[in-house]
């Protein structure tokens, strides 16, 4: 059976916008995270979209992209997963990222006391797996982070049916079809906000700065 997951990454916040780590530390959106969070909730309700399940990192600015998006589903009420976090940066959390590192970052972040990529990797394969195995889930969207939504694109990278992009532009939504035999991750859509914006970071990259 061909089950439907549409992953979404948060709206553009405060953090995002001063290029800085955010990690576990939250900060609410700007009012282009605002603007993008409500274009790509009118995409879902257009594309016609049937969702039976919505689950959501409980970092607050997740939970706000999607009051926005669909507040009519967020009032009926959505579950909170704690897996879908974003990526642990450890100290570096809310700190401005004045080197302009940029992904793959391996193990970089474990000198901070933050989280592997392997780790994380691990983590939203497992977590997105086991949700997508839930009896009463076939179609569903999860909000959840940037960097957790590359490493698992990525993850699945060779099943993909559709050009990649190397980044995931705040409010973006990729769509993969589950099967669940095989237990495997095909992204069949990517969709992203007329409105979108690339990490500062990844914009300083590839001007060379």
């Amino acid at each position: 059976m061909t089950k439907y997951l549409r992953f979404m990454r948060h709206g553009q916040t405060e953090l995002n916008a001063r290029n800085c780590w955010q990690g576990h530390t939250d900060a609410p959106l700007t009012e282009l995270g605002r603007r993008q969070s409500a274009e790509s909730g009118l995409h879902l309700r257009e594309s016609g979209i049937q969702l039976d399940h919505v689950f959501c990192s409980p970092l607050s600015r997740a939970r706000e992209t999607l009051e926005i998006a669909l507040p009519g589903i967020a009032e009926r009420g959505y579950e909170l997963v704690d897996g879908l976090m974003e990526m642990s940066f450890g100290s570096l959390d809310g700190t401005v990222n004045s080197d302009n590192v940029v992904g793959p970052y391996h193990d970089y972040f474990l000198q901070f006391g933050g989280e592997s990529e392997e780790h994380a990797e691990k983590r939203i394969c497992s977590t997105l797996e086991g949700l997508m195995l839930r009896d009463d889930v076939q179609s569903t969207l999860v909000v959840s982070h940037g960097t957790m939504g590359r490493l698992f694109k990525n993850h699945w990278k060779a099943l993909s049916q559709v050009e990649d992009i190397p980044q995931l532009s705040n409010c973006c939504v990729v769509t993969y079809a589950f099967d669940e035999r095989e237990r495997t991750f095909s992204c069949v859509d990517i969709y992203q906000p007329s409105c979108a914006t690339m990490p500062q970071n990844v914009l300083n990259h590839e001007a060379g700065k």
